[in-house]
């Protein structure tokens, strides 16, 4: 038996891929889960005998490559998943990790565990390391490319305060009160902003949580951004955003 961990900020994806693996990957025993980072790095200490961890990439507290670099993994062999493709082909295009695109495939997820089951451990972690060192070089770009209907507008990530959805289109606010219509959907920029403390907070709304000045408790919940708007808060949106912010205090 091959003793596993799960480390998912989603409850929702922790109990799918559970159940997955349990119905087809009877050799896997899942020992624990957890939540976040700081969660996950408790856990992976609390439980030395762990061979197999199911990392998600992105988490409320920060990436699955933050916990790799405050853990020693030379014992364990990774299999991410992620519900961003991009993160996918950057993996196949620098290093070939095992990569499960949320929501699991079964028969992904069993190829996945036959391949990782026969590969060196030497060999994941050079391989882990080598993606490590091409995510941290290209984590935090100083300027962003923004196409528009008359060219490509660069600016700094720290100026966005916010991103709104205008169809197939976007519309991304600065912290000059000036704005851009760009040639993005805001499913796009999440996408390219995630890494940057951006987060979603609403089908309509991406927000840079730099630029969070206050949480208002009403309704399904609102925020205030340093440029004065007033944004909504999607009821299922609430929970996340609300333990994220409880995390800035720590």
């Amino acid at each position: 038996m091959i003793n596993a961990i799960i480390i998912d900020d989603e409850p929702a994806a922790r109990a799918s891929l559970a159940l997955e693996i349990n119905l087809h990957c009877p050799q896997i025993t899942v020992i624990a889960e957890a939540s976040s980072v700081a969660e996950g790095v408790e856990t992976l200490e609390n439980n030395p005998h762990a061979e197999l961890l199911f990392l998600d990439i992105q988490l409320t507290d920060g990436s699955g490559f933050d916990l790799l670099q405050k853990i020693d993994f030379e014992h364990l062999k990774i299999i991410f998943t992620t519900a961003y493709s991009e993160y996918a082909l950057r993996a196949i295009k620098f290093a070939p990790l095992d990569y499960l695109l949320k929501p699991i495939d079964a028969q992904e997820l069993k190829s996945a565990v036959e391949k990782v089951s026969k590969g060196q451990p030497s060999e994941m972690q050079a391989q882990i390391r080598a993606f490590m060192q091409q995510i941290s070089q290209a984590s935090a770009p100083p300027r962003i490319a923004l196409a528009t209907s008359d060219g490509i507008h660069l600016h700094y990530v720290k100026n966005i305060v916010r991103c709104a959805s205008d169809g197939n289109y976007a519309t991304v606010h600065f912290d000059d009160r000036s704005k851009l219509l760009v040639a993005k959907t805001l499913k796009d920029l999440e996408v390219l902003l995630s890494p940057y403390r951006f987060e979603r907070i609403h089908k309509s709304h991406l927000i840079n949580v730099d630029h969070l000045k206050r949480y208002y408790n009403r309704f399904s919940g609102e925020v205030e951004m340093s440029d004065g708007a007033i944004l909504p808060v999607a009821q299922r949106k609430k929970t996340q955003l609300l333990e994220l912010l409880g995390k800035l205090n720590g």
